[in-house]
């Protein structure tokens, strides 16, 4: 046993050494001084863990005067009232159809992470005439790269800082991969990415940093994901709590210096538990929310 861990992590130093060579790691933070240092859009100040619950609730709704809806499913719940009922939305994605965004001209291309069951998102992109392509390790088992129609791939990646494959129970592999190799690697380099969605649960913080890490030569017009926020932040001590909300805004800092409006938020109701910041008087928010970017052009 202790042979084969071995073997195992020797095999897995090879490959991240291997890949880094040809992909080396960016690291956000560095990346983050440097999109900052000329920020396209005013830049935010983090002033508490107060700074990143306001943010998150004070989209910009005027600046989209066109949305469309894609996917989704409408879930009723007994216990909610009718009004309740009506708000809650399961995975659906508004996309920004302003006239800059040129959503009805082609070439689309679209990216997206963590595919639904019933894959309603892909269809819909697919028959509106885009390039869809999706990731999910978990739910793609056929083989690395599936072909679903002649618009329309699914690949067993995850995101990833660097890619590497990472050894799972039973002697198969969960293949992370950067964003920079996934565009190299399906030769989208250059390409314009118009709507880049997410339905991770964790790692859409690390999929949001990757577009921060390569704004120079990615160009994704639309950003479409669910974020969550742990609900174990209600048992952490005040410091620990104001150092992990000033790292994920962080992430909301980085978007902004790069160009990217906040446009949508929608609180995901569904979702058991609630975030309590004694910080802001014990106030309540929910844990995930359905958060909308778009890139001003």
């Amino acid at each position: 046993m202790a042979a084969a861990s071995t073997a195992a992590a020797l095999a897995f130093l090879f490959l991240w050494q291997t890949t880094t060579q040809v992909y080396p790691v960016t690291k956000f933070e560095d990346k983050l001084k440097e999109v900052c240092a000329n920020p396209r859009l005013p830049m935010l100040e983090y002033r508490g863990v107060e700074s990143f619950f306001q943010y998150l609730t004070n989209p910009d709704d005027d600046h989209c005067y066109s949305w469309v809806e894609f996917g989704g499913e409408k879930i009723p719940i007994a216990s909610q009232s009718e009004k309740e009922c009506t708000d809650e939305v399961r995975k659906t994605k508004y996309i920004c159809f302003n006239e800059e965004y040129e959503m009805t001209l082609d070439p689309c291309l679209v990216y997206s992470f963590a595919k639904d069951a019933d894959n309603q998102f892909e269809r819909d992109m697919q028959m509106f005439s885009c390039e869809v392509h999706a990731f999910d390790h978990e739910r793609v088992t056929e083989a690395e790269h599936v072909q679903r129609s002649e618009f329309w791939r699914e690949h067993a990646w995850n995101i990833a800082e660097f890619p590497y494959d990472k050894p799972e129970e039973g002697g198969s592999v969960e293949r992370r991969r950067s964003l920079e190799y996934i565009t190299t690697a399906l030769s989208h380099t250059g390409r314009q990415i118009k709507f880049l969605k997410s339905d991770m649960e964790g790692r859409e913080w690390i999929l949001l940093k990757q577009v921060i890490a390569n704004f120079q030569n990615l160009d994704v017009r639309q950003i479409g994901v669910r974020l969550h926020i742990p609900v174990t932040v209600n048992q952490k001590s005040g410091e620990t709590r104001h150092q992990y909300f000033a790292k994920l805004f962080q992430v909301f800092q980085g978007l902004q210096c790069a160009g990217y409006k906040y446009v949508m938020g929608r609180a995901v109701r569904y979702y058991k538990g609630s975030l309590r910041i004694p910080e802001m008087g014990n106030k309540t928010y929910f844990p995930a929310y359905e958060v909308n970017w778009v890139k001003i052009l």
